[in-house]
């Protein structure tokens, strides 16, 4: 089990236990004495991966519910998974997202909070969906705040798809002008060719790319590729949501100077001098 849950009522933190019985089925229960009445049941669910993690917060909502009347609800699920998998892509796949929210709407939240979700097509799958956007994210990070304020950034966009984003964060962080790159992904497969600059003067600047998740980080290093053939002086990253399933070394490795990412999925004990975690608390305190 990956999940971290925290159950809050009325602003008062209670405490939560949880496990798997010996034929894998996973049990949880609330340990503190639960209240008769509270208006607001607020919810984290952290690193969700699985359906054992989607189990154990519904095992939480109906425990709560079972004892408690609760009159408003709220889910902060700071990153959505199945949302890579957002239509059908090709023959004989299945639209996963639609699978999740069908679920997730059964527990009747009225509100779910989600940081920088990566499909647009989350909020027309999840009843009262809540998108926290990227830029929000990301200047909670305060070096990156007073890297812009001293102009000592330039920002670019992994691809033409990430526009809208990278218009947003440039607007408050107040850059003026971004670079753009291309690449080309094979739908089956997955594996990335053609990596290009499309706009932009990346000589002698400091580059930040900006995306919602990496996962192994092909993308990133490519793009690291590209940007100092260009004659970029330095390559950073900013990821809402760092799977880093190849570890953040292999990064470090090829081409990335720093990495910036929230803890929507990376472990706060992930340290590394070159990287900088952001607490989702302070963005959903944002």
């Amino acid at each position: 089990m990956n999940i971290k849950l925290t159950l809050t009522l009325d602003d008062q933190t209670y405490a939560v236990a949880s496990g798997v019985f010996p034929d894998g089925a996973v049990w949880l229960k609330v340990t503190d004495a639960l209240p008769t009445f509270a208006r607001l049941m607020r919810i984290r669910a952290t690193a969700m991966r699985d359906m054992n993690d989607f189990m154990l917060l519904a095992q939480l909502v109906e425990a709560v519910r079972h004892q408690t009347d609760v009159l408003v609800s709220h889910l902060d699920l700071p990153w959505l998974p199945w949302a890579r998998q957002d239509r059908h892509m090709v023959s004989g796949d299945s639209f996963a997202l639609k699978v999740f929210a069908s679920q997730l709407n059964t527990l009747k939240f009225d509100k779910v909070n989600v940081l920088d979700p990566h499909s647009d097509a989350a909020a027309a799958a999840i009843d009262n969906f809540v998108a926290i956007p990227q830029e929000v994210c990301l200047m909670q990070s305060a070096s990156l705040s007073r890297l812009f304020q001293q102009n000592a950034l330039m920002l670019v966009a992994p691809d033409a798809g990430s526009l809208k984003k990278i218009d947003a964060v440039a607007r408050v962080a107040g850059v003026e002008q971004y670079a753009i790159l291309s690449k080309k992904r094979d739908v089956a497969s997955g594996s990335l060719t053609g990596f290009a600059l499309l706009a932009g003067d990346v000589r002698g600047r400091d580059l930040l790319i900006v995306d919602d998740l990496c996962d192994a980080g092909g993308t990133f290093i490519g793009s690291a590729q590209v940007l100092r053939d260009a004659g970029a002086r330095s390559v950073s990253l900013y990821v809402t949501h760092g799977i880093f399933s190849k570890g953040v070394d292999h990064l470090f490795a090829n081409g990335i100077d720093a990495i910036y990412t929230t803890t929507s999925l990376a472990a706060p004990a992930l340290v590394h001098p070159q990287l900088e975690l952001i607490d989702i608390d302070a963005i959903y305190r944002a």
